[in-house]
């Protein structure tokens, strides 16, 4: 048989809770005889149950407004040092079996109240709810001048749901200092901050907050690139948004060279050319799709070298000079008009080599074609292949998911 144990905190409670005096006036005992005496629901036709719900809403709204009430007099009057219940708020907690937040809540709503007679009467009254007034005694204090206003505020709040009423008070407040505005932006500014990791398996994981004006304009960017490419396009939308990001980079970086990607050195034993012999700067093994990727579109030095006991030693240093120039990369735009799989625009394209550069390709217009990000990652995965036909790209779907030979 299991055996749970409370924390010693909730047992302080709990003991304070057996603790308590039970003494109260009698009519609360005869409403709580009434409640019993309730219909049941399920004799009741639509309208009167619908009454009822309004009817139950505004006495549960009075018994919270007689609970705040009680907290703000035994706050006053000191009551928790009588009973040695620490703060009121933890007796308030304790009577009502809330946790202390919520204590501590009831009795700030209930010193507010004093200072708001028209809404302390209509809470009283049950027209407005907990929710309504702790609204309002949140925005009260930022709003100038506010008891003259403070009757067509509670006409307000009889009439709108909490989120309504907190909306138009937000907007009084701001109205009555409009720098608040600048401030809350400048701090929401200087709250941004973006990191980006990498996984141990080699993936980045990117985390971070932006300001309200950046996130919105990169959610509309993404959003407006995250469209499904078709009927065969299965990603999932968190797979899309990825790929969005990926083409707003590329997209940043041809405004600099219309294969602006980040250079990646290359290490190649020179023993080893034709295989899968090729590292990273950090010693990363490359595969071979791997590898006609990357230097199919990055600008990447190629250092040519052997291996003497178990060290790298560079033999040569080339820096690969396989970009598109930009008579090429306007001919290319003239021809294929954008991604030739996807049909997406140029700014958002990569010239990929059809005989690649690394196997003996050359960069002539002949051997290239504009590709997407993603459908190029597809392409040196094995899904498609591209050949020409007379000057004209033409695209063949893989019977199988290995990278073609040319690539």
């Amino acid at each position: 048989m299991a055996v749970f144990e409370v924390s010693r905190q909730v047992g302080r409670r709990l003991q304070l809770a057996a603790e308590l005096p039970t003494e109260h006036p009698r009519v609360l005992d005869e409403i709580d005889q009434l409640v019993d005496q309730l219909p049941d629901p399920g004799t009741l036709y639509a309208e009167a149950r619908a009454g009822s719900l309004t009817a139950l809403a505004a006495l549960r709204n009075r018994i919270d407004a007689a609970i705040c009430e009680l907290a703000a007099v035994a706050d006053e009057a000191g009551d928790s040092r009588v009973l040695a219940a620490g703060t009121t708020g933890m007796l308030v907690a304790v009577a009502t079996g809330q946790n202390p937040q919520t204590g501590s809540a009831t009795v700030a709503r209930g010193n507010d109240l004093q200072h708001l007679p028209a809404v302390s009467k209509a809470f009283r009254s049950g027209t407005i709810s907990t929710a309504h007034v702790g609204v309002i005694t949140a925005e009260a204090p930022r709003i100038t001048g506010f008891a003259d206003i403070e009757t067509h505020v509670v006409t307000i709040a009889e009439q709108v749901e909490p989120a309504e009423l907190r909306r138009l008070l937000k907007l009084l407040a701001d109205q009555c200092r409009p720098e608040a505005c600048d401030d809350n932006a400048e701090g929401l500014y200087a709250k941004r901050s973006l990191s980006l990791s990498e996984t141990p398996n080699g993936m980045f994981r990117i985390d971070g907050y932006l300001d309200p004006v950046n996130g919105a304009a990169l959610r509309d960017a993404l959003a407006g690139l995250m469209g499904r490419t078709g009927r065969e396009d299965r990603r999932t939308p968190k797979q899309r948004r990825a790929d969005a990001l990926a083409d707003l980079v590329a997209a940043g970086q041809a405004n600099r060279s219309p294969l602006g990607v980040s250079q990646v050195s290359v290490l190649v034993d020179l023993e080893d050319l034709s295989a899968d012999g090729a590292v990273l700067e950090d010693e990363s093994v490359l595969g071979s799709r791997m590898l006609d990727l990357l230097t199919c579109t990055s600008i990447v030095s190629v250092i040519l070298g052997t291996r003497r006991n178990n060290v790298f030693v560079p033999l040569a240093l080339v820096r690969g000079k396989r970009g598109a120039d930009s008579h090429q990369w306007r001919a290319l735009i003239a021809r294929d008009r954008g991604c030739i799989r996807c049909g997406r625009t140029p700014r958002f394209c990569q010239a990929h080599h059809i005989h690649h550069w690394r196997h003996g390709g050359t960069t002539d217009l002949s051997n290239l074609v504009l590709l997407c990000s993603r459908c190029h990652h597809d392409l040196h995965h094995g899904l498609y292949t591209v050949q020409m036909d007379r000057g004209v790209p033409h695209i063949t779907l893989a019977a199988d998911r290995s990278p073609p030979l040319t690539a």
